[in-house]
């Protein structure tokens, strides 16, 4: 289930606009500022919905062939709870588990990860495996969206109950144990029978941990949550031979001792998958003030991106685990990561910067309103998600 690398093209005298206003100390010379992010925020998830989710709540993804994914579901319900948008969120809810979850087919409240066209040119499923994230996705914005006092459809169960259903199987099917090292997610369904393990870190979301297992839903929660940042902490030090700075690779294989180890035909660079981690671990440390969130963030991850600002005075859309830059431009997804880290070690005025930069990637323009590119969905996402929790939206309620 590898992801469609986004590519970023933009203006250079635009960014060359950004820079000078960057370098003289001002707000950001782009399409918005940090002092208007409400509208900002309201007009870009307002045209992605109109470009991307359809009446019936499916999010069509035009650069794959107008496919959908459970992760994009999921990041659809997501910024509807969070931008208030009460009716799309219960569309998005409505289509997803009609057509995504695999009760009838495999028993259970997990979602298939794929849906497209078959060979045959009918829709529906293509692979009824699962993707831990955006099942733990899913759970949590349905949860939330109980604690607004948010109404489901008629057609469908209510949200507390489905996602307390989703969160069960989750622990049911999508969770493996390391002897003495404790429980950990995997990527989904298909995971090893025992070690080593595929893990896919930036999969791991420790305050929805923590929330479920407030609620009482399950001890596993809590067991997952214990293990996850003693996991993440030696992650970042180290992966087989490769020295880390800090930074969590893409993808890793563990063995049984809990050693890391590079995953075969898989990325372990700081890539498009794991700069989503660093958002997911702040959460635990800006709603819940988990030390250990923070720790991990201002201790081990930030010094180095706060090195690279420094000296460069702009981040690399991708890094080597190793810390080496792999890609020549910016990425507002990368800025969104770095920007949740910051504020979860309370730099403010280091978060400040990186929501300029975010913002240097938006446009609006009558009829439009979007980052780096109407059609880059993955970026649109993420620019969305660290503004939200720069601007305070992305609350637990």
């Amino acid at each position: 289930m590898e992801r469609l690398k986004p590519e970023f093209v933009g203006s250079l005298c635009r960014l060359a606009g950004v820079w000078l206003c960057l370098w003289l100390g001002l707000p950001a010379c782009g399409s918005g500022d940090v002092g208007d992010l409400d509208r900002i925020l309201q007009a870009s998830w307002e045209n992605y919905a109109r470009r991307y989710i359809s009446p019936e709540g499916r999010v069509i993804l035009a650069e794959r062939g107008g496919e959908s994914i459970s992760e994009a579901q999921a990041y659809a319900l997501m910024r509807a709870l969070w931008a208030g948008d009460e009716a799309r969120f219960a569309k998005v809810y409505a289509w997803t588990r009609a057509n995504l979850c695999r009760l009838e087919s495999r028993g259970d409240h997990l979602l298939a990860w794929h849906w497209g066209r078959k060979p045959d040119g009918t829709w529906g499923v293509l692979d009824w495996n699962t993707a831990s994230d955006a099942d733990l996705d899913y759970a949590l914005a349905l949860w939330l969206a109980s604690r607004r006092g948010w109404r489901p459809p008629p057609s469908c169960p209510d949200y507390a109950s489905e996602a307390r259903a989703a969160a069960q199987d989750i622990l049911n099917k999508e969770v493996v144990r390391l002897p003495d090292r404790g429980l950990l997610l995997a990527p989904g369904n298909w995971h090893e029978s025992a070690p080593p393990f595929l893990i896919n870190s930036s999969y791991f979301f420790p305050p929805a941990y923590r929330l479920f297992a407030a609620a009482g839903l399950n001890g596993r929660w809590q067991d997952l949550h214990t293990a996850a940042y003693p996991f993440l902490e030696r992650l970042a030090q180290s992966v087989g031979s490769m020295t880390g700075v800090g930074l969590f690779p893409d993808w890793v294989r563990v063995d049984a001792f809990g050693n890391f180890y590079p995953a075969p035909d898989r990325d372990t660079a700081f890539g498009w998958e794991a700069v989503r981690l660093p958002w997911r671990v702040a959460l635990d440390r800006l709603w819940f003030g988990d030390e250990q969130a923070g720790r991990l963030l201002s201790q081990s991850f930030l010094p180095f991106f706060k090195r690279e600002w420094q000296t460069k005075g702009r981040l690399a859309a991708v890094y080597s685990y190793e810390g080496r830059p792999l890609a020549d431009y910016e990425s507002p997804v990368i800025y969104a990561g770095v920007l949740a880290a910051a504020l979860a070690a309370g730099d403010r005025q280091f978060a400040d910067r990186l929501a300029q930069k975010i913002l240097s990637f938006y446009t609006d323009k009558p009829g439009e309103a979007y980052f780096v590119s109407p059609d880059n969905y993955y970026a649109n996402n993420w620019a969305w998600f660290g503004l939200a929790l720069y601007a305070g939206r992305v609350k637990v309620f």
